[in-house]
């Protein structure tokens, strides 16, 4: 699978572009927001989000995993289940998303 490369390399002196670009992406805010509120499985953000290809979620939560946002938990039943979740670094968040939240209210 190829993931989007960017064609100017990322300034590691800019917290804020590091910060944006990590949450950055067509579903990742939804998908956050969504799993700061409770864990889910790739089906529940599927149909939470009917317009995003299975392809799209799975590439931006193999981001976000990458990136230290989310957990993904395999359990061992049949059929296979997977969730994620968020972690420690994922869920300071939150503070972001409401401030962003407020400020669209404010638009």
């Amino acid at each position: 699978m190829s993931t989007y490369q960017r064609k100017t390399p990322l300034k590691n002196d800019c917290a804020i572009e590091k910060a944006l670009h990590v949450i950055s992406g067509k579903w990742k805010p939804a998908i956050l927001s969504t799993l700061l509120q409770h864990n889910l499985r790739l089906k529940d953000i599927q149909q939470g989000l009917p317009e995003a290809s299975k392809r799209a979620l799975t590439q931006q939560l193999g981001e976000m995993l990458n990136d230290g946002l989310i957990h993904k938990k395999d359990f061992d039943v049949y059929p296979k289940r997977t969730e994620y979740s968020i972690t420690p670094l994922g869920s300071k968040l939150v503070i972001v998303f409401e401030s962003l939240t407020e400020f669209g209210e404010n638009l």
